[in-house]
Formats: structure tokens, sequence, C-alpha cells
């Protein structure tokens, strides 16, 4: 397999389509959820990564600019033949990086209880309870990851 390579897509990127595929792939279709396409790309506030393997589209963020001065990383998706390959530390190191250039002070993202230990292994702080979330019902957490030099809070 050709080494994964990551990239800021706009809105408008064909390559979009894939990202939809990849987001439906990972984040639904295991809940036998239908595939739904409006997923809001749109706006100056959503910064679009995209894992790319072979020019194909193989993993996914998005970081959401808050108007408070902090960023909501939302639809990481990672395609189950790539999750071993590094691609989620990969996508979460890069959406972090973009945040600090952007000079961000915090970002946060709500996390299934299934993916709570990776977050938390790439710097990543469990802040609430279980609650549901979305489309699927799934347990989630809410995590954060502050951006000082330290990168810890309370």
């Amino acid at each position: 397999m050709a080494a994964i390579t990551l990239e800021w897509l706009d809105a408008g990127d064909p390559r979009m389509a894939e990202v939809n595929a990849v987001r439906h792939e990972a984040l639904f279709a295991p809940f036998g959820l239908p595939r739904l396409d409006g997923w809001d790309d749109e706006g100056v506030d959503k910064c679009h990564l995209a894992a790319l393997c072979d020019d194909r589209v193989v993993g996914y963020a998005c970081l959401l600019l808050e108007a408070d001065g902090t960023g909501h990383v939302r639809q990481v998706s990672v395609l189950e033949e790539v999750r071993t390959l590094g691609v989620g530390r990969a996508l979460m190191d890069e959406v972090v990086a973009e945040a600090r250039r952007r000079g961000l002070s915090l970002v946060w993202l709500n996390a299934r209880c299934t993916a709570e230990g990776f977050y938390q292994r790439v710097g990543w702080r469990t802040v609430s309870g279980v609650f549901p979330s979305g489309r699927t019902g799934m347990p989630h957490v809410r995590m954060e990851r502050w951006l000082d030099d330290a990168d810890s809070r309370p």
C-alpha cells in the first residue's frame, strides 16, 4: 500500500464526493442507516482534511471554527481497511496543528465511547459523562484538547 498523505480540501473539491462515501461507510453504514449526503460542508468556518492513499480518500476530519475562538472537530472517519496504519493519528495531529496555526485556544469533539481510548492516546481529555448522540444514538463523550504550550488544563 502506498503512503498516506493529508490534504486540506475546499468544500467544492470534487473529492468531497469521496469524502461523503467515507463518512457514510465509517460513521453510519455499520448501523444500517441510509446514506444522506447533506453534510453542510460549505462555509469559511469549515476546514476539510482528507487522508489519501493512491489518490483515493481513505479518511477525513472536519475542523469547524467556532465564533468563541475554539474549534469543533467533527466527522472523523477512517475506512476500516486502513485503521491500523496511523491514519486517525495523522488526521488528529494535523487538525491540532491547523487549529494552532489559526490561533485557536481549544479544540473539542464528541467521541463515540468505543473511540475514547484512541483520542486519549493522541492527547485528548474526556470532560463529560456519557450521552447519546446523532443519528446512531450511540453513547458519546465530550473530549477537549487545550492548545497552549503545556496542552493541559483542568
